[in-house]
């Protein structure tokens, strides 16, 4: 056999150039039939991920109630730096009257005061010193030992560290240096109210010797409560709403007016104004998603329409041209945005148009009369829904219509189903043409060889032969 690769040179390029074209222009038209379908694989998935875009937002805006872009709602606040107001989709649209009498706190207590490199503290309590922190109910046990001669600091920071090693205690302990040579112990409650003020069980006396179960509020020097619960809701967050006085443990009220949530942000005077919230209609909210929505038709749609034209005058045709289905669902597109919708329950509005939203000459579709659409949802905001959810609405019709493309076995999934069996096909044949030309290929190798063999042969024959007449001569 002949050793093909000490052979192989420009002259047997060429001569398999020569003596295979056939062959590769064969598996060259086999292998772009092969891209073509890759090529409309890629269209299958670009449209329908621009379909279930357009789709899951038709789904959106045929919700109706809370889950519905038209129940979006806004809050002005009159005094931003006292409260703060948000609305959910639940909350009617009407205007609220609040005064915030007072901010809820933490019940938190302060020790004495005392100088960090001294010993007092250990010199009264040496040993092991044991107390509990009751908060809601959950009394927690601590313990902390005190070694003679500790300095203050060390005590403090001891009884600290031991409060908040205590698993899962609803209290935070810290030593404050309320000075570059004095410190204080601080216990607070981690949730504010008076339903998680904290009481004592001072088993060994050693909270009474810090000053922490003092009574009276905390001095500069003396330990007591900052802020504590004497029996008047003083941990509590206090206003009235609507003239109704309300009490709450957290500066975070979800429960007083149904769908709004109010943070408290700072107390205010009697004489001080009330504070205006008014919950209407978030048209701004409502206006994004329906830019959205038509945004995805229009990206959709002229994706669409570019796949199965057919230009007049070139007559080029895209990719889907006269490929039903998609030349249905192009149709169908625009008829079930534009149609007239009959079951509205006033009749108020049948079409987009008559809310300030029409398309251009390209196609696509915008809001473009924003008063129109304004007004339409500050007056008629039922009436706008009804136009996307009523029983042939233009949510539903396209949310109908989308499914049968988008959906697992749909009839994208039944068209790339199609495209991938065909390129079966020819990655099989592309396989049997690659297995035929290399045997060719080698074939024709072998007969360049012998040719050249035989070339070479002949060339020193005749060689010798001259060499030879030569002699005689």
């Amino acid at each position: 056999m002949l050793d093909t690769g000490s052979i192989r040179s420009a002259e047997l390029n060429q001569f398999l150039e020569i003596f295979m074209a056939q062959s590769t222009r064969d598996r060259n038209a086999v292998q772009a039939r092969r891209d073509e379908l890759d090529v409309r694989t890629s269209i299958y998935n670009d449209l329908k991920t621009k379909l279930k875009t357009l789709r899951d937002l038709a789904k959106e805006f045929g919700e109706t109630g809370s889950l519905s872009p038209f129940a979006a709602k806004t809050v002005s606040v009159s005094d931003e730096s006292v409260l703060k107001v948000t609305a959910g989709s639940a909350a009617a649209s009407l205007s609220h009257s609040i005064h915030v009498d007072q901010l809820a706190h933490a019940h938190s207590v302060l020790s004495n005061q005392y100088t960090r490199t001294g010993t007092d503290i250990s010199a009264a309590n040496t040993g092991t010193k044991t107390f509990s922190i009751t908060v809601d109910g959950t009394q927690y046990d601590v313990s902390v030992n005190i070694n003679s001669g500790d300095t203050n600091d060390t005590v403090l920071t001891a009884v600290a560290d031991a409060i908040n090693a205590v698993t899962d205690i609803e209290a935070i302990a810290s030593p404050v240096k309320d000075t570059d040579t004095t410190a204080k112990l601080s216990i607070t409650s981690e949730k504010t109210g008076s339903t998680y003020k904290m009481t004592f069980t001072d088993t060994d006396g050693l909270l009474a010797s810090l000053g922490v179960t003092n009574s009276a509020a905390a001095t500069t020097s003396t330990g007591g409560y900052v802020y504590a619960d004497l029996g008047g809701n003083e941990l509590d967050s206090m206003l009235t709403v609507d003239g109704i006085s309300i009490v709450r443990s957290s500066n975070t009220l979800s429960d007083v007016i149904s769908g709004v949530t109010i943070e408290l942000l700072a107390s205010q005077d009697t004489a001080d104004a009330d504070v205006s919230a008014t919950v209407s209609v978030d048209t701004e909210a409502i206006t994004t998603k329906m830019n959205e929505f038509l945004d995805a038709f229009n990206s959709a749609y002229s994706y669409l329409a570019a796949k199965v034209d057919v230009d007049p005058v070139s007559y080029v045709r895209g990719d889907l041209a006269g490929d039903y289905p998609y030349l249905n669902l192009w149709k169908n597109m625009r008829t079930d945005i534009a149609g007239s919708v009959s079951g509205t329950t006033n009749g108020v509005f049948t079409a987009l148009s008559q809310i300030g939203i029409t398309s251009g000459e390209t196609g696509n579709y915008s809001i473009t009369d924003t008063s129109a659409f304004d007004d339409a949802l500050n007056d008629n905001l039922s009436d706008v829904q009804d136009l996307f959810t009523a029983s042939d609405g233009i949510a539903g019709r396209l949310e109908a219509l989308l499914d049968n493309y988008v959906d697992v076995s749909g009839i994208i999934d039944t068209s790339k189903d199609a495209v991938n069996d065909k390129a079966e096909l020819l990655d099989n044949r592309l396989d049997r043409l690659d297995r035929m030309q290399k045997l060719e290929e080698d074939r024709l190798i072998e007969q360049f060889g012998a040719l050249q063999q035989a070339t070479y042969m002949n060339q020193a024959m005749l060689a010798t032969l001259s060499s030879l007449s030569s002699y005689y001569q």
